[in-house]
C-alpha cells in the first residue's frame, strides 16, 4: 500500500511539473506573440501614415483659407500644411464623441493680402476631401500586405498554442 502511495505521489509530482513548464511556455509564447503583433501594428501605422505624407493628393492639394482679420481668400498648398504639422491652430468641434466633427478650423498663417500672421479660416470639406483620397490612396498601396502579415502572425500563434496543448 505505501508502493502504491509513493508511486501515485511521483506521478502527481510528474503531471504538476509538466503543467507548469507548459504554462511557463504558454506564458512566454503570449509575451513573444503580443510583441510581434504590436510591432507589426506600429510599423505599418508608420508607414501608412509616411504613404499618406507622400501621397498624389497631398503634393497636389490645395486649401482654401479666409484670413480672419481682412476677408480675403487665398489657397496653400497641402503639402505645406503636411511639412508643418505643429502649426498653431483652434477648432470648433460640434457634437459629442465619436459622433462629433470639426466644423471650423484656423490655423496661425501669414496673409498675402494684410501682410501679418493671423488666424485664417480653413476649408474644411476641401481638407476633409483630400485627407481622405490620400488616406484611400495609401490604403490601396498596402493594405492587402498589412491583411496579410497579420493572417500570418495570427495563425503562427494559433497553432503554436495548439501544437503546446498537444504536447503538454
Amino acid at each position: 500500500m505505501e508502493e502504491l502511495r509513493e508511486q501515485m505521489l511521483a506521478e502527481q509530482a510528474e503531471r504538476i511539473a509538466r503543467l507548469q513548464m507548459r504554462n511557463e511556455i504558454r506564458m512566454a509564447g503570449l509575451v513573444i506573440w503580443g510583441v510581434l503583433l504590436l510591432g507589426w501594428l506600429i510599423v505599418w501605422f508608420i508607414k501608412l501614415m509616411r504613404d499618406i505624407r507622400r501621397s498624389e493628393a497631398m503634393c497636389s492639394g490645395e486649401i482654401s483659407f479666409t484670413c480672419e482679420t481682412c476677408g480675403h481668400s487665398f489657397c496653400v498648398p497641402a503639402d505645406y500644411l503636411v511639412r508643418h504639422p505643429f502649426m498653431f491652430r483652434k477648432s470648433v468641434y460640434k457634437g459629442n464623441g465619436m459622433t462629433g466633427r470639426t466644423v471650423r478650423q484656423s490655423g496661425r498663417l501669414f496673409c498675402p493680402s494684410c501682410q501679418k500672421k493671423t488666424w485664417c479660416r480653413q476649408d474644411m470639406e476641401e481638407s476633409a476631401r483630400i485627407g481622405m483620397s490620400g488616406f484611400g490612396e495609401a490604403l490601396r498601396k498596402d493594405g492587402l500586405r498589412f491583411l496579410a502579415g497579420a493572417v500570418v502572425l495570427l495563425a503562427a500563434g494559433g497553432i503554436f498554442f495548439t501544437v503546446l496543448n498537444i504536447v503538454f
